[in-house]
């Protein structure tokens, strides 16, 4: 069906051969989740080319694919894979193919053309499997932050916090954390994306985690800032800015509009708020099988909201020498608007320390 969509696309933008190099592409296209492999896709039936520690996987995880294990290098297997499917143009994604791997590609004798990227405007949009998958990811992650709660409190290191997190979620079935969860407190929340310290937190830290799950493949992306005591008033204000900034933004997305428009709505809140200095980056951004994927929701962004798909709201505040507030959620654009998807309390006082 994906495949059968791609080809729907090339047709439409008259391309006859797709080469396919990006892992997370790879996969989505044919169910192959070995590290290394490209997919060739033309009129003729579509090839997967790897190597030789993946012949069985490639073998069990696809259907309707010609596997082709590489014997020289991918260079040469590829040229042959062309010559099976009697092509001599590869179309390619010019964000995905490696400067070297385009000169090898050519010195095979074949002629390369850029193009968009064609798997990721399919990507954006997700379908039911990928929603079922997005849903565990996410309850793996929520279902291991509840359980971190009680060790959040004074005395606490952030390293043994980020540990504990990324414990909980293997232990729920992840394969892995989504990313290297963040865990800033005090001082060090006035970096977006701060690495975890051997900082003890201190009663009174406003404290941001950042964290997320996998299920199938499929990634979940979650922040959540929360006060370890009780919140001074510049704490409360902030927060409230931002869950105001971010409220505003949700309530903006709609199928059609412009993914910039989402952003505009949580940037000019936090302007007004007197804090349009200390938000530097975008709003959101895509997730699925990859953690920042397509479609991109910033100042700059070209995207538009479409029905499915899949993206993070994430604004913030960031002052120096002072902290950090960032809240994150997953939402998913229906014919309604945005539904949220993660369900984590976002309110200062429901993260309190006990």
């Amino acid at each position: 069906m994906r495949l059968e969509r791609l080809g729907q696309l090339m047709e439409e933008d008259g391309i006859d051969s797709l080469l396919v190099t990006r892992r997370e592409d790879v996969r989505y296209l044919t169910g192959f989740t070995g590290s290394a492999g490209s997919l060739l896709v033309s009129s003729g039936k579509p090839c997967l080319v790897t190597d030789f520690r993946y012949k069985t996987q490639a073998h069990i995880e696809t259907k309707g694919i010609r596997v082709l294990i590489q014997k020289k290098d991918i260079y040469t297997a590829l040229k042959s894979a062309a010559d099976r499917l009697r092509v001599n143009t590869l179309w390619f994604d010019a964000s995905a193919l490696t400067i070297e791997g385009f000169k090898k590609l050519k010195k095979q004798g074949l002629l390369l053309k850029g193009h968009r990227d064609l798997v990721r405007v399919l990507r954006q949009r997700k379908d039911k499997q990928e929603l079922a998958n997005i849903r565990i990811a996410i309850q793996r992650a929520e279902e291991s932050f509840r359980e971190l709660r009680r060790f959040i409190k004074p005395g606490a290191v952030e390293q043994e916090l980020g540990l504990k997190l990324e414990f909980l979620m293997r232990e729920k079935g992840s394969r892995k954390a989504a990313f290297d969860t963040i865990v800033a407190s005090g001082g060090n929340g006035s970096m977006p994306h701060a690495s975890v310290t051997n900082r003890r937190i201190k009663a009174g830290d406003l404290v941001t985690f950042d964290f997320g799950a996998e299920a199938n493949g499929y990634f979940s992306d979650i922040t959540r800032t929360l006060c370890v005591g009780r919140p001074s008033a510049k704490q409360r204000e902030v927060h409230a800015l931002v869950l105001q900034a971010q409220a505003a933004a949700i309530q903006s997305v709609r199928a059609g509009a412009r993914c910039k428009s989402v952003d505009d709505a949580a940037r000019e809140t936090i302007r007004r708020g007197g804090h349009g200095s200390h938000f530097g980056h975008g709003t959101g951004h895509g997730i699925g099988l990859m953690v920042h994927e397509g479609p991109s929701v910033s100042p700059l962004s070209s995207d538009t909201v479409e029905e499915n798909m899949v993206f993070t709201v994430e604004p913030g505040v960031y002052i120096p020498g002072w902290g950090g507030v960032r809240i994150e959620d997953m939402v998913l654009v229906t014919k309604k608007g945005a539904h949220v998807l993660t369900t984590l309390p976002k309110e200062l006082e429901s993260w309190t320390s006990t």
